[in-house]
C-alpha cells in the first residue's frame, strides 16, 4: 500500500477528510474525558465491544472542533479498518508520520485517537511518544490488556482509564428521544421511564441493539461470538473452545448468583485451575464482573464465594430467555451501581450472613447496603428484605440502608429508604454519597 492509498483511508476516518456522522450524544462520557484532558495527556477508553467506545472518542474530537480547534489538529486512527492489510507497528508509525507531514499545519497541540489499540503490538510506544511531545491522546480498546501493568509502566502512569458501558437508563431515554430537563419531566413521563427500564431489563443497553430492536437477538449473538472468539479464544490461545463457551454461557445465565470455582468445576467438569483462568479472561474482556463478600476483615472477604453479574441483560435474553424478572431486575440495578462505583472509586460487594444483602457500596470505613426486590407487594417478601438490611446494620454498622423496588413511591420503613427504580437508576449520586 503506497502513501497516497493510505492517506485516502485516513481521510475516511477524519473530520479533515471525508468523515461525517451524527450521533446521539453521550455527554456524560464526553464531558468527563474533556475535563481529564485538561490535566493529563492520555485517556484510555475501555469496555466491552460495541458499548460505544469509538463513538465516544469521535464525539470528543467533534466537541473539541466545535470549540474552535482546527480539524487539521486532530487525527483519528481506526486500527480495526479491514483495509489495513498486514497491520503492524510500522504501519501505525507510517500513519502518524503521514499525518504530521501531509495534514498538520500548525504548532498547536494535536488531539489523537488510537481506536482499538490492542490490534497493534507496541501501540503504547507510539502513544507515549505523542504524549511526551505535548499531544493529547485517546486510546480505545476492548480488553483489560490495554491497561495492564506493563503498559502502565511504559506510559509512565500518566493516563486515566474511563470505562464505557452499554447505555444507562438516562442514556437510553436520550436515545429514545425522552428529555428529562427538570423534575417535572420525571413526574409527567413516568410511563416512558418505566418502559425504558423494561427495555433494559429484557434487551439490554448496547447502542445498536437499542436503535435496531427488530434484530436485537442477531446483534447480541454476534457480539457474544466476537467477544469470545476474538477477545478471549484468539488473544489467549484457548485450545478448548467448547469449555470456554460453556463457562461463559453458564455465568451469563447465572447472573446474580454466588459461585465458587470448585462448584463450577464440578458442575461443568472442568479443572479448577482452568475455571479460574477462563473466568479471569472473561472478566478482562468486560462481559462479566464478580463481587466479593463484604467484611471489614480482608481474610473473610477473600475466602468467601463470589457473586457473578453479566454486564448487559441482552446476553441473558439470548441464552436464558425464561430468566425470572427478579433476577433480571437485580442484574440491571447491579450494572448501574457497578458503573457508578467505578466512576467514583468506590468498592462494590455483596454481603452474606444468615441473610443476604444483594449489593454493598463501600468507601474507607463507610458502607451502604442495597437490597433489590422486584415485587414487595407480598408482606412476607418485604419483611424478609427489611430484615436482611437491619441485620447488616447490626453486624457492620452504618446508618443508611436502601431497598430498590421495581415500582412504587419513595418511603421509609424502619429507617430504610425504599426507592423505586425510576428514581434510583436516574439519580444514583443522590443515594450513594458518602459523608466526608
Amino acid at each position: 500500500m503506497d502513501d497516497d492509498e493510505l492517506l485516502g483511508i485516513m481521510a475516511d476516518w477524519n473530520y479533515w477528510g471525508n468523515f461525517r456522522r451524527d450521533w446521539i450524544p453521550r455527554d456524560e462520557y464526553v464531558n468527563h474525558v474533556l475535563d481529564l484532558l485538561k490535566g493529563i495527556n492520555v485517556v484510555a477508553l475501555s469496555g466491552i465491544r460495541r458499548a460505544g467506545k469509538s463513538s465516544v472518542a469521535q464525539q470528543v474530537i467533534r466537541e473539541i472542533l466545535r470549540r474552535g480547534v482546527d480539524p487539521r489538529d486532530s487525527l483519528i486512527v481506526k486500527l480495526d479498518d479491514e483495509r489495513l492489510i498486514d497491520l503492524n507497528y510500522d504501519v501505525l508509525l507510517r500513519i502518524i508520520d503521514l499525518y504530521f507531514k501531509n495534514v498538520k499545519r500548525s504548532d498547536s497541540v494535536s488531539y489523537v485517537v488510537i481506536d482499538e489499540a490492542q490490534e497493534v503490538d507496541g501501540w503504547e510506544r507510539v502513544v507515549r511518544g505523542l504524549a511526551e511531545k505535548g499531544n493529547k491522546v485517546l486510546v480505545t480498546g476492548s480488553s483489560a490488556k490495554l491497561l495492564s501493568s506493563e503498559y502502565t509502566t511504559l506510559l509512565s502512569g500518566r493516563h486515566v482509564e474511563v470505562r464505557v458501558f452499554p447505555l444507562s437508563l438516562g442514556e437510553l431515554l436520550v436515545f429514545k428521544g425522552v428529555t428529562l430537563r427538570e423534575k417535572l419531566d420525571e413526574v409527567t413521563k413516568i410511563q416512558e421511564i418505566e418502559r425504558g427500564i423494561e427495555e433494559l431489563m429484557n434487551l439490554g443497553g448496547f447502542p445498536d441493539v437499542v436503535l435496531h430492536m427488530d434484530i436485537a437477538d442477531q446483534l447480541l449473538v454476534s457480539y457474544f461470538e466476537t467477544v469470545v472468539l476474538k477477545d478471549v479464544i484468539g488473544r489467549y490461545k484457548i485450545r478448548n473452545e467448547r469449555k470456554l463457551r460453556t463457562l461463559a454461557k453458564f455465568y451469563i445465565t447465572s447472573t446474580g448468583s454466588r459461585i465458587t470455582y470448585n462448584s463450577v468445576s464440578k458442575f461443568l467438569k472442568i479443572p479448577v485451575k482452568t475455571v479460574e483462568r477462563y473466568s479471569e479472561y472473561l472478566e478482562k474482556v468486560y462481559i462479566l464482573f464478580f463481587l466479593n463478600s463484604f467484611s471489614w476483615t480482608i481474610k473473610v472477604t477473600e475466602n468467601s464465594p463470589r457473586k457473578v453479574y453479566v454486564v448487559d441483560n441482552g446476553f441473558v435474553r439470548v441464552f436464558n430467555p425464561r430468566s425470572s424478572r427478579g433476577r433480571l431486575f437485580e442484574s440491571l440495578v447491579a450494572q448501574h451501581v457497578y458503573r457508578y462505583s467505578l466512576s467514583q472509586r468506590m468498592s462494590l460487594y455483596y454481603w452474606l450472613d444468615s441473610l443476604e444483602v444483594d449489593l454493598v457500596v463501600a468507601r474507607e470505613d463507610q458502607a451502604i447496603p442495597i437490597q433489590v426486590a422486584y415485587d414487595v407487594e407480598d408482606q412476607e417478601v418485604l419483611e424478609r428484605e427489611i430484615r436482611a438490611l437491619l441485620k447488616f446494620r447490626e453486624k457492620c454498622g452504618g446508618d443508611r440502608s436502601l431497598l430498590v423496588v421495581y415500582r412504587g413511591e419513595e418511603r421509609q420503613i424502619s429507617g430504610i429508604n425504599v426507592i423505586p427504580a425510576r428514581k434510583f437508576l436516574l439519580h444514583l449520586e443522590d443515594y450513594l454519597t458518602f459523608k466526608k
